[in-house]
């Protein structure tokens, strides 16, 4: 049981020592009781010990009770008071009220009601210390709770987007209600796909991760900046920003906080990033727009740093157009003249570019190169699956897709049957063999992910992606230890000077190849050089 310190004041001493001497305080959880003569002796002894309740007369010379209680309401807040008068002073009472005492007695005092009202006075402070104490637990429950909001509402757009929760009201509204979402199913969300394409600085995969997460961050400072919405990152490492509700003011301002987004990604956290802004949907048809992005970002070739808009990748009906003689292509392809192939697939689309080209061309395009590609595989003896082992055949599927994917796809799709029946493959797809072996045929040159993104003819985001998936390393990573592997053999096995070896493998600044091979090693390159030398 808690137990409680009384303080009594009066300028009178027979007063006090009634109170204190004359009732019975062990039947109430009293510890201390303490005494004062005047608001100065009292305010030192709350100086000195903790008051829980305090008993004051209100006509005292120099300094009233009602100006002690100004004092305690501002220094001892939790102190109940109780006061004593000699008369009904109705401008007293007035005053005792408004600085909110905790009893109003007169005097002479009747000492059982005194002790009762003090015994009131403990039951309110024990009744008030349980309410501050569940106050505190919800505090710190509510606070958890806040921390945590953005990771559950970004949890809960992960199971929309990957179909694991339906995108019903009945499942979605409740959720909005409880996580505090300023949505209904009849409002509208606008998504926009942050596209990380390149960095320019080298980091390891640690780093790239710290950078991405600042990356996030900036964008809901400026693309939610004063507007509802939340950050995502998808299964795929892709990011979303979702604007809920726009209104058309908000959505004229967005392409312009894009660029601002862009601008001060470049300059102040080493990343290039492009913003794919979508169109307002609904709860339901999200999943719809965020992969109609996604598509638009696959793509995307030929443009870095840039806002695009889902609405401008819509094209018009169009007139009746010839396609290709596919059973010629695939003589090419089996010729093993892809060159001379992919020469005439971008002759083609650039000539398409200037025609009108409908979903039903896009499509008898599609089935019309897939079935003279397969039936060349299956002459080869052959079966898609070995050939394209993520069933990358299926991306240039017309239903969603662009004429720029469509090309995209094509250049690819024709060149993986054209290598695959040269070699046949290995443990990786052949676009990251081909990566893997530009990047060993490059290590001199200074690269970069669009150049090497132009090599396979990928977006660089989706070849960052596609290349972690499929090794469990950063591209940034795989290319620093290439490099760092050739430099050692060079260091072991010949006395090439360090400035040259650290250009043929790509570092034009010495003292930068240093560090980074001190880093890696342990070592700095003439002791690495000293040690494995002295060895031989």
């Amino acid at each position: 049981m808690s137990l409680y310190n009384l303080l009594v004041v009066d300028d009178e001493e027979i007063a006090i020592r009634g109170i204190v001497e004359g009732i019975d305080w062990s039947m109430l959880p009293i510890q201390n009781i303490y005494k004062a003569y005047d608001a100065e002796e009292a305010r030192q002894i709350f100086a000195r010990h903790p008051v829980h309740i305090l008993i004051s007369d209100i006509d005292m010379p120099n300094e009233n009770g009602i100006e002690l209680l100004a004092w305690v309401n501002e220094h001892s807040p939790d102190t109940a008071t109780l006061f004593l008068t000699g008369h009904a002073d109705f401008l007293y009472a007035q005053q005792a009220i408004q600085l909110s005492s905790f009893n109003y007695l007169l005097k002479p005092i009747d000492h059982d009601l005194l002790r009762d009202s003090v015994g009131k006075a403990i039951e309110s402070i024990r009744a008030q210390a349980q309410k501050d104490s569940l106050r505190k637990t919800y505090e710190v429950y509510n606070e958890q709770w806040n921390r945590q909001l953005p990771l559950l509402i970004e949890r809960l757009w992960q199971e929309v987007l990957n179909m694991r929760i339906p995108a019903a009201a009945a499942k979605l509204e409740p959720l909005f209600a409880l996580y505090s979402m300023p949505l209904d199913m009849d409002k509208s969300i606008l998504p926009v796909l942050i596209s990380i394409e390149e960095w320019k600085q080298e980091w390891n995969a640690r780093d790239e991760e710290i950078m991405t997460y600042a990356l996030k961050n900036a964008a809901a400072d400026i693309l939610l900046k004063d507007r509802p919405g939340n950050m995502i990152s998808d299964q795929n490492g892709l990011i979303f920003a979702l604007l809920y509700d726009p209104v058309e003011d908000e959505m004229a301002e967005l392409p312009l906080r894009c660029e601002e987004y862009i601008r001060k990604c470049s300059e102040y956290l080493y990343g290039v990033v492009s913003c794919y802004i979508g169109e307002p949907v609904k709860a339901g048809e999200l999943r719809a727009c965020s992969q109609l992005l996604a598509e638009m970002e696959r793509c995307n070739v030929g443009q870095t740093g840039a806002v695009l808009r889902l609405d401008a990748f819509k094209k018009p009906k169009s007139q009746t157009l010839m396609a290709p003689n596919f059973h010629d292509w695939a003589i090419l392809i089996e010729q093993g003249k892809k060159d001379e192939l992919k020469q005439k697939v971008v002759e083609l689309f650039e000539r398409l570019k200037h025609e009108q080209v409908d979903q039903n061309y896009m499509a008898g395009f599609y089935y019309g190169l897939v079935a003279a590609v397969f039936q060349l595989l299956q002459k080869r003896l052959a079966t898609p699956t070995e050939v394209y082992l993520h069933d990358e055949w299926k991306n240039g599927e017309p239903e969603h897709v662009t004429l720029a994917g469509m090309k995209v796809w094509t250049l690819l799709f024709v060149d993986t049957a054209a290598d695959y029946l040269v070699s046949q493959g290995g443990e990786v797809s052949l676009t990251i063999a081909k990566v893997r072996q530009f990047i060993g045929d490059n290590l001199h040159k200074d690269m970069n992910r669009e150049m090497i993104a132009d090599h396979v003819y990928l977006n660089p985001a989706y070849l960052s992606r596609l290349f972690r998936k499929e090794t469990g390393q950063s591209l940034t990573d795989f290319i620093v230890d290439l490099r760092l592997t050739k430099a050692k053999k060079e260091l072991e096995k010949t006395n090439i000077k360090i400035s040259d070896i650290s250009l043929s493998v790509g570092y034009t600044n010495f003292s930068h190849f240093s560090k980074l091979f001190k880093k890696a090693t342990g070592l700095s390159p003439q002791e690495y050089r000293k040690k494995y030398q002295d060895v031989r």
